[in-house]
């Protein structure tokens, strides 16, 4: 069965119709749904029982289960654990920064990509999430946390334009007025760099919302080491994509760049990103190494990621720090990861 969590409009208004349900009907459920964001149909107040069971008879109300949840009383981050309707589990992360309320949302079960230094691909690749269930993720947060929530990042498990239909619908559920109706410069989707589906997306979300794209190494051998779709997808390949969607959509790129002590951290490498962020007019958002259990890899010191942006900057090319948040949780950039399976 589908969930009703991955309803749009167009659709919702399909089912009561087929229903012989009056059309307005449509805008209700999905005010419960995107809104309210219910977990049992008693909870739908003026949707009639006799809809309610004939809507229960073919549909999830939702898909999701929370399993478990882990605080850490010296980081304002929680991660969630759910558990999806076919037996899987599944990580999603609050992070809590001043007015700034951000879900960090997951695509895949697994992730075929398999960067080394992130553990979302140790355990394998299963399958695509529905839209409706990286929508759930986002319902199950806001309702369980009492947040209000500013921010989506998809930059939990999986590559997000590797599921690019359910993540396309996704977004529009995200931004639609009659769903959860968040502004599409509040919404990030993070990609290794899949070139292919980089320029329909931008063209698609007319670069409504942003997209980060992971570059870990401004050269192909060690970009290769560091993210396998490299050898699939080399640089060459990913900057043309990212040169024609800068000259013919004009929009901003960003990249992300794990700093990684020995690995992708000289200043080889920093001139060598400048040289590449520079005509696109590109920010770098610099990523200390998060650690996971199965590498010794470490970030580089305070002093030697200083020097890296040092350089940057000095090549006038526009740089942050992406400040870590959930390493005790292993809820941080990286970590995230199908935990259950691991455990078993």
């Amino acid at each position: 069965m589908k969930s009703l969590y991955s309803l749009n409009l167009k659709e919702a208004e399909g089912i009561m119709e087929s229903l012989e349900a009056p059309k307005y009907r449509a805008a209700q459920l999905l005010r419960w749904l995107y809104r309210v964001h219910v977990r049992s149909w008693d909870e739908l107040k003026n949707i009639p029982k006799d809809l309610r069971d004939k809507l229960a008879e073919k549909y999830f109300l939702a898909s999701l289960e929370l399993a478990e949840e882990y605080e850490n009383a010296k980081n304002p981050t929680t991660k969630y654990l759910f558990k999806t309707h076919d037996g899987h589990f599944l990580e999603s992360v609050l992070i809590r920064q001043g007015d700034r309320k951000t879900v960090c949302v997951s695509t895949q079960l697994g992730c075929r990509v398999r960067c080394p230094f992130c553990a979302s691909g140790k355990s394998g690749f299963f399958r695509n999430l529905t839209a409706g269930e990286i929508i759930e993720q986002i319902a199950w947060i806001v309702r369980k946390s009492h947040c209000q929530i500013t921010n989506v990042v998809f930059m939990g498990m999986g590559e997000p334009l590797d599921n690019f239909d359910e993540v396309m619908k996704a977004l529009e559920i995200l931004t639609a007025p009659w769903g959860f109706e968040m502004g599409g410069r509040k919404i990030t989707v993070s990609t290794s760099g899949v070139p292919e589906k980089i320029y329909e997306f931008v063209k698609r979300t007319d670069g409504r919302i942003r997209l980060s794209v992971s570059l870990h190494s401004p050269f192909d051998e060690t970009r290769s080491r560091l993210i396998p779709y490299n050898r699939k997808y080399p640089l060459k390949a990913l900057l043309a994509t990212l040169y024609k969607i800068h000259e013919d959509l004009k929009r901003d790129i960003t990249f992300e760049y794990t700093l990684i002590d020995g690995m992708n951290d000289s200043e080889e490498d920093a001139k060598a990103v400048a040289k590449i962020a520079r005509p696109l007019q590109a920010k770098i958002n610099l990523i200390p190494y998060n650690p996971i259990r199965e590498i010794t890899w470490k970030a580089p010191s305070e002093e030697k990621m200083k020097h890296f942006r040092s350089i940057l900057e000095k090549e006038k090319v526009r740089s942050t720090f992406r400040k870590t948040a959930g390493q005790e949780v292993e809820g941080a950039c990286g970590q995230l990861r199908l935990d259950r399976v691991t455990r078993r």
